[in-house]
């Protein structure tokens, strides 16, 4: 049995108060002001292992803040943002995270009638990391350029091309270049449904290729990254390989496709349902980085290369004519790993060394209530309470709970 939910707020003051100084200094400039939303989330989340002789259910608070400002110039061509993310989990241990990120958007109008639009973008990234998992700390720069075709007014073509260059200071073996392509079409049909395809080809190369030190087993965490068991930190594991050096193709593949209907039920009211499947091809990985529970699909960490996967997800949301919104999701995720071994408590990997494979079920539901839209003007203020759910099924023991969380937010924007 899981343990009764229960919720204890402590708002961060001083993002609330940095939040309502930028709202209200720059309110009077509203027209050369950048438009700025600001979120924080304090939760309580519930842990508990599937089996349940390993110990009884974690009751763990967790906090989640984020800031995302934009400036907008060459009538409204060229888009300047920055974003920022931080955050903890609920596995024992230092879990926390902050992320920057900043970068500019172009789009340009390839004709006069506009059925043809490219977007340049560029950005860069800086990931630290609380001490559990301080050694995959990263930095990143992304280059992106896609092109839009409306071959009519209910359709729209995109394709594109986008790379991302990763350095981990402190793990220089997992340095890594990203290269992905993609096309998708969306059509719009007369009974209020729109119709999503989108394909992705992707390729993945690291900065070496020989990673199992000689005399180790694989899916040992590597040295240097800390010790085995749950909650012992990140534990970078090693592909499987018997032990041993190994060489490996230089890149790492992926195809990813997914499909999606959605569909207007009534006025302000709509539904969606989405078919996800990624298959990897070429090089394994070398390694895979140990994640806290509940951290799903960074692509970063949690590799994407690392796993084949399907997914199915379903949601609903309905808006309120005064601003308020309730919604829901649920997805089924089935994941296979191509190369990481799935291990015990203690760390070792199980017996014949079977790769990791997962089954994990979510949930969630959400609730939005504007609060004083007629005395708060150009300032948006919104609360919002959140219910997640996940069942995480794994041949890996660190991967086997389930979790409940109840969250209190409020969202600024201006």
């Amino acid at each position: 049995m899981l343990p009764a939910i229960d919720v204890h707020i402590r708002q961060p003051f001083t993002l609330v108060a940095v939040a309502l100084a930028v709202l209200v200094l720059g309110a009077p400039n509203a027209v050369a002001q950048p438009g700025i939303v600001i979120t924080f989330e304090r939760a309580l989340n519930t842990l508990a292992a599937a089996d349940l002789a390993l110990g009884e259910a974690q009751r763990r608070q967790t906090t989640a803040g984020s800031i995302e400002a934009e400036y907008l110039a060459a009538e409204q061509k060229l888009r300047l943002f920055y974003e920022f993310d931080a955050g903890t989990f609920s596995t024992a241990g230092d879990w926390k995270y902050l992320l920057h990120t900043g970068g500019a958007t172009y789009r340009a109008a390839l004709d006069k009638d506009g059925r043809y639009t490219a977007f340049l973008s560029g950005s860069a990234s800086w990931r630290a990391n609380g001490s559990s998992w301080a050694a995959a700390d990263y930095r990143a720069v992304s280059l992106m350029a896609n092109v839009q075709v409306k071959p009519r007014e209910t359709a729209t073509v995109r394709f594109g091309y986008r790379a991302d260059v990763r350095r981990f200071p402190d793990l220089g073996e997992l340095d890594q270049t990203q290269q992905d392509g993609f096309a998708s079409l969306l059509v719009n049909l007369p009974s209020r449904t729109t119709v999503i395809g989108e394909a992705h080809l992707g390729v993945k190369s690291y900065a070496a290729t020989t990673y199992v030190v000689p005399g180790t087993v694989a899916g040992d965490p590597v040295p240097g990254m800390g010790g085995k068991g749950r909650g012992m930190g990140p534990g970078l594991r090693a592909s499987a390989s018997g032990g041993g050096t190994i060489t490996q193709e230089n890149l790492a593949g992926q195809v990813v496709w997914l499909g999606r209907i959605a569909q207007s039920l009534a006025d302000r009211t709509g539904v969606t349902l989405q078919y996800l499947q990624r298959s990897t091809f070429g090089r394994v990985p070398p390694a895979v980085i140990t994640t806290p529970a509940l951290f799903f699909d960074d692509g970063v960490y949690d590799d994407p290369f690392a796993s084949n996967a399907k997914t199915v997800s379903a949601g609903l949301k309905h808006e309120f004519a005064g601003g308020m919104v309730i919604e829901g999701t649920v997805s089924r995720m089935r994941k296979d790993y191509n190369g990481a071994l799935a291990l015990d408590f203690i760390g070792d990997p199980l017996a014949g060394e079977p790769l990791r494979s997962d089954r994990v079920w979510r949930a969630n539901a959400g609730w939005t209530i504007p609060l004083f839209p007629e005395k708060t003007g150009p300032i948006g203020v919104d609360l919002t309470i959140d219910y997640f759910y996940g069942r995480h099924r794994s041949n890996d023991a660190f991967y086997n709970y389930q979790s409940h969380g109840l969250a209190l937010g409020a969202t600024f924007a201006y």
